[in-house]
């Protein structure tokens, strides 16, 4: 496994290799929703690439950019013993030249649900995984459906743009529990863990309800009481038609996803179920 900080340094190797290159961009704190998405890119391509960058443009001002987990000797055991060929660790000067003052903005997808709490993300989310296409210049790029909304705002960016990669989806990986596997999770305790395997409950409820025909508006009033009891503060609860993420409130288009944030002990969790028919 080779470990890399310089752009050069990674041309050169990719100039020495021929075959499909499969890339999972990381900002670190490994766990096992990334080992699924290395996993499925050793399955698909002769090569892996991870990346493992703290991209800073992609933090509001209020959030936990300062404290966010860098975990770089345990990724890189992580990452060693799945036989991963190229870990790239950029720093950020590296990434983002001096006086750098480009920034990608999708227009259609990024302003809604999580876009609304988080103005800035995708487009520092954007911003960076252009620039990383740029240099890894992967066959295929994984992304969790536990980030549902970023994962539909990538693949928009790369249909719009052209570039020749496709985008694979991996399943969120979950505790047994039922609460999805995030790095901010060890932000919390393990009594806090297991109080939170709540929000996969009301989502998969909320699932059954949808199909038996229960209206958007009481499913949503439900769940907020269910939550709220539970002394989570509910940031949204999105019914959004799944291509479009056009927020639903009456009618119900399939397929549609059912998107949640909240905050818990101070740290913001997200989660969402899929529901086709």
């Amino acid at each position: 496994m080779k470990i890399l900080n310089k752009i050069n340094q990674y041309l050169s190797w990719y100039d020495s290799v021929n075959g499909d290159v499969g890339f999972v961009p990381t900002m670190g704190a490994l766990h096992k929703g990334h080992v699924s998405l290395v996993e499925s890119s050793i399955k698909d391509n002769q090569f892996t690439v991870v990346s493992i960058f703290v991209n800073e443009r992609q933090f509001g001002k209020n959030e936990d950019f300062n404290k966010y987990p860098r975990t770089y000797d345990e990724d890189l055991k992580i990452l060693s013993k799945l036989k991963v060929d190229v870990v790239f660790i950029p720093q950020k000067d590296e990434v983002y030249s001096k006086n750098f003052s480009t920034s990608i903005v999708e227009e259609s997808l990024s302003p809604k649900i999580e876009g609304v709490s988080r103005p800035n993300f995708f487009g520092g989310v954007l911003t960076v995984v252009s620039l990383l296409f740029n240099i890894v210049k992967p066959n295929r790029a994984y992304f969790g459906e536990k980030d549902l909304q970023q994962l539909m705002v990538v693949k928009k960016m790369v249909s719009d743009l052209k570039y020749p990669i496709k985008i694979i989806s991996v399943k969120t990986v979950r505790e047994q529990s039922g609460l999805a596997i995030s790095s901010r999770n060890q932000y919390l305790n393990q009594q806090e863990q297991e109080d939170a395997k709540i929000i996969y409950t009301c989502l998969v409820e909320a699932k059954e309800k949808i199909l038996c025909n229960t209206k958007i508006k009481t499913i949503k009033h439900e769940m907020i009481a269910v939550l709220q009891s539970k002394k989570m503060k509910v940031d949204y609860i999105s019914f959004v038609e799944l291509d479009s993420f056009q927020e639903l409130n009456d009618s119900v288009v399939y397929p549609l996803a059912i998107c949640i944030a909240v905050w818990y002990q101070k740290v913001r969790l997200i989660d969402n179920i899929i529901i086709t028919k």
